[in-house]
């Protein structure tokens, strides 16, 4: 492999991309409530109220579940709280990351309420996965049984749609920016015909 391989490597880019978006949450002044609002507002009006419902409470669920019944919270907030004992200086630098861990908490909680709208989402994508799946694999053992052949520039261009949308997926997922609801679900089902594609033109093994 080259190191421009190297370079282009879609799991590098999203460890940048993340430290990106890490970077973000320490912008002076930021405040991450606003993005998680205006996301749960688009679950009711684009789903229905009862749909959106059930979004926000499984989200919020996985959330203490996850993080404040685990004591990470509880950490985070604790050891970014001013002591008054402290200069005025440190407890300035303390205040701000407590700002920093706070807007990564409503991040976090934003993360889990996307989580349960894929889940809300499963009985429709996750069909087409299981179908795109099967039907490449069905076409990838007649063409092993025929003369036909796996064209290496369908399998070059299925594997790298497979490192990509998958990774464009994951790093969606993450961005604190509140994006339309239909746009998840519609990553996750470009993700399973992607990974139908590659399944459908494995190379052939003589």
């Amino acid at each position: 492999m080259t190191n421009s391989q190297k370079q282009t490597s879609p799991i590098v880019v999203w460890c940048y991309g993340l430290g990106l978006i890490l970077l973000w949450l320490a912008i002076p002044g930021q405040n991450m409530n606003q993005y998680l609002q205006k996301e749960q507002q688009q679950y009711a009006r684009s789903l229905g109220e009862e749909n959106g419902t059930w979004i926000i409470r499984t989200g919020q669920r996985f959330y203490t579940k996850t993080v404040f019944e685990s004591g990470f919270q509880g950490f985070l907030l604790k050891h970014t709280t001013p002591d008054r004992k402290m200069g005025e200086g440190l407890a300035t630098t303390i205040e701000f990351f407590q700002g920093v861990v706070r807007n990564f908490l409503t991040l976090l909680q934003q993360l889990f309420y996307r989580i349960a709208l894929l889940i809300a989402c499963f009985p429709y994508w996750g069909i087409v996965l299981l179908a795109a799946i099967l039907d490449g694999w069905l076409i990838r053992k007649i063409r092993y049984h025929d003369f036909h052949y796996t064209s290496p520039l369908q399998n070059l261009w299925s594997r790298r749609l497979c490192r990509w949308i998958p990774g464009l997926f994951l790093y969606l997922v993450m961005i604190p920016w509140s994006f339309p609801v239909w746009l998840f679900p519609v990553m996750a089902w470009l993700t399973t015909l992607s990974l139908g594609w590659w399944t459908a033109n494995w190379q052939k093994r003589v």
